[in-house]
């Protein structure tokens, strides 16, 4: 089976291509420069040409402080884009595998279901939820809510005051990966255990120090962890 991975140079895409079975597997990953998917006659095309079986949407703009000043970027890759891959998979009865984010939740209570209301806050939300919906209008469909770091903890410090239940790339890769390839549709939370940022990066890094989300002059959700 041929699989589409959008955003391949993205973390979570380059972890899925590197794990993917490639003896059952075919994978192509363009990037931006192959193919935009901004650009729906070029998408459309691709599409034509490769005939893919199953499309995991990886490609987004995910810098959060970046998008609140400049939110077109967010606007023409995350709605736009994901727009263009929805219409594509449709025409060909694709189905579509579109990952999402657990911050289309406002972070003031956790625990998030998947039946549960979506409030996105920032405009990384907003274009990620917008995104979310598009593909839920689109039934042989599965939107699969997650977070994640690289393989290690980025930061100095990490906050003790935020609850979240992401984890790093190489436990959360291979679970959206299963549900990928299931027969799901509808929306699945991959995720780990509800945990304090400073607890999840004291896994990985042991000298990381603890801060407040007050220290920080950006939107800082209190609680996205998702069940």
């Amino acid at each position: 089976m041929k699989i589409l991975i959008t955003g391949g140079n993205g973390t979570l895409g380059k972890e899925l291509i590197k794990i993917i079975d490639k003896e059952k597997y075919t994978v192509i990953s363009p990037n931006s420069k192959q193919v935009d998917i901004t650009d729906f006659v070029a998408l459309r095309e691709y599409f034509r040409v490769n005939k893919p079986k199953l499309v995991i949407h990886c490609a987004a703009v995910t810098d959060v402080k970046k998008t609140e000043s400049n939110p077109m970027a967010a606007l023409n890759v995350n709605i736009i884009g994901t727009c263009n891959v929805v219409a594509c998979c449709e025409e060909q009865n694709i189905k579509l595998i579109h990952i999402s984010t657990d911050h289309v939740f406002d972070g003031q209570k956790g625990n998030y279901s998947t039946d549960e209301a979506i409030n996105p806050i920032t405009n990384y939300a907003k274009s990620k939820g917008a995104a979310e919906l598009a593909a839920r209008m689109y039934k042989n469909s599965l939107v699969i809510r997650t977070s994640f770091f690289g393989y290690t903890f980025p930061y100095e410090k990490a906050f003790d005051d935020q609850w979240s239940s992401k984890d790093y790339i190489d436990i959360i890769a291979p679970k959206v990966l299963e549900a990928a390839l299931s027969d799901t549709t509808g929306i699945v939370h991959c995720a780990s255990e509800r945990r304090t940022i400073f607890e999840i990066a004291k896994e990985r890094k042991k000298d990381v120090q603890s801060c407040s989300r007050k220290e920080i002059n950006i939107p800082i959700l209190f609680d996205t962890s998702l069940k």
